[in-house]
């Protein structure tokens, strides 16, 4: 949508709040009133012919729902998402569990918590794999080309630890936001009490106006559990967050990066893997293939609390010292995958991520219809929406 679209929409919403608003006051004329419902009830029916076509609309009309620079943002919930849907049925089967329990028994719903956001059933939790970051195409590799936008792409089969298909999957690239799985898993890792309350200090506020960074809407002197803090990380790809656990861990950001670099070397991870920052944003330095995406996103399926987090499309946290009714926090990846054609996938975990340098990027994991647990990880697409689809279409040519 371009720019002039964008602002004759803003101009007719304007346009149309005014004519409900004086539509209330008394008239004098019938005339005058009937012309007033006339165009009352054509700007309802434009407004209805809009909200159909917003699904489709560019990065740049999405910030109506709340979208930054640097990722997806849902503070409260506001125009994104249904909440806490009941009749939702979460992922029975995570991963492997084939909706099997470790005892071979058939494996109930996950139960939702309260807070909006779904626990994962009790499966059995796979081995292992072998590296993704390290593995080779082999004679099934399938190199993909103009089925999808994406600059770089990799589709991990995860049954078997094979490529199933890739496209520059092992060119260095930005990781965006996506750089905040290795966050989660650290902090995950690192953090036992997930009750313990941090302080969201001046410091961190500042880092984020500054930087126009996407963030969770906490305020300096927010007193927020690590378990929150957790979810933000990841659902609304808050820079605020992060940061509070990064002081909380390393007492920095910059020495936070350094465990991960480390955690990097551990993993095995390739030559061509750096971090500079716990947030994603784009420094010359930080960078890495989607191969080694593929892995870190891997081992931290294999955390409880990362894999939870990752799996969660909804999450409300309890009320705070600043705000009375917290916060909810939505996954809009995992939202926006269902309306679109991913040949009866179920696109189960995932996590975004924008700068202009890397464009938009997507690390998800799924069950294709045809059993496959698939590990998927695209970056350079053109669009928020167009990385969706480039997700969709990978599931459904690997997955049907």
């Amino acid at each position: 949508m371009d720019k002039g679209n964008q602002q004759d929409i803003a101009r007719f919403a304007h346009d149309t709040r005014y004519e409900l608003n004086e539509s209330t006051l008394p008239e004098k004329r019938t005339g005058k009133s009937f012309l007033k419902r006339k165009r009352i009830g054509r700007s309802v029916s434009i407004l209805l012919s809009l909200s159909l076509l917003l699904p489709f609309a560019s990065f740049s009309e999405e910030r109506v729902y709340g979208i930054s620079d640097y990722g997806p943002v849902s503070v409260n919930g506001n125009g994104v998402g249904r909440g806490n849907d009941p009749t939702y049925r979460y992922i029975e089967d995570i991963l492997y569990g084939n909706g099997k329990t470790a005892t071979g028994g058939n494996a109930s719903p996950a139960a939702n918590n309260g807070n909006g956001n779904a626990s994962p059933s009790a499966t059995q939790t796979p081995a292992l794999l072998r590296n993704l970051a390290q593995l080779s195409n082999t004679s099934a590799t399938k190199n993909l080309s103009t089925e999808i936008d994406a600059a770089y792409a990799v589709v991990f089969d995860l049954d078997n630890g094979s490529i199933l298909g890739e496209k520059n999957a092992s060119q260095v690239m930005n990781p965006a936001s996506m750089t905040k799985v290795m966050t989660l898993l650290l902090c995950a890792e690192k953090l036992s009490d997930k009750n313990k309350k941090l302080t969201i200090t001046q410091d961190i506020v500042s880092y984020i106006q500054q930087r126009g960074a996407s963030n969770c809407g906490f305020v300096v002197g927010e007193e927020v559990p690590v378990k929150d803090l957790l979810y933000g990380v990841i659902l609304p790809s808050g820079a605020d967050a992060v940061l509070a656990l990064c002081k909380e861990i390393a007492g920095s950001e910059a020495a936070f990066a350094d465990l991960m670099n480390k955690r990097a070397k551990e993993m095995g991870l390739s030559n061509q893997c750096h971090f500079q920052n716990a947030t994603g944003l784009y420094h010359s330095t930080h960078h890495m293939t989607v191969k080694d995406m593929g892995q870190i996103m891997a081992v931290a399926m294999q955390n409880p609390t990362a894999r939870e987090v990752l799996m969660t499309e909804s999450y409300q946290i309890a009320p705070t010292n600043k705000h009375a009714q917290g916060l909810k926090f939505t996954n809009l990846f995992l939202q926006r995958i269902k309306t679109l054609d991913s040949g009866g996938a179920n696109v189960q975990m995932a996590k975004t991520g924008y700068v202009s340098q890397s464009k938009f990027c997507v690390v998800s994991s799924g069950k294709g219809k045809n059993g496959k647990n698939l590990l998927v990880v695209t970056g350079g697409s053109s669009g928020t929406w167009q990385a969706v689809r480039d997700q969709a279409a990978l599931y459904k040519l690997f997955g049907s």
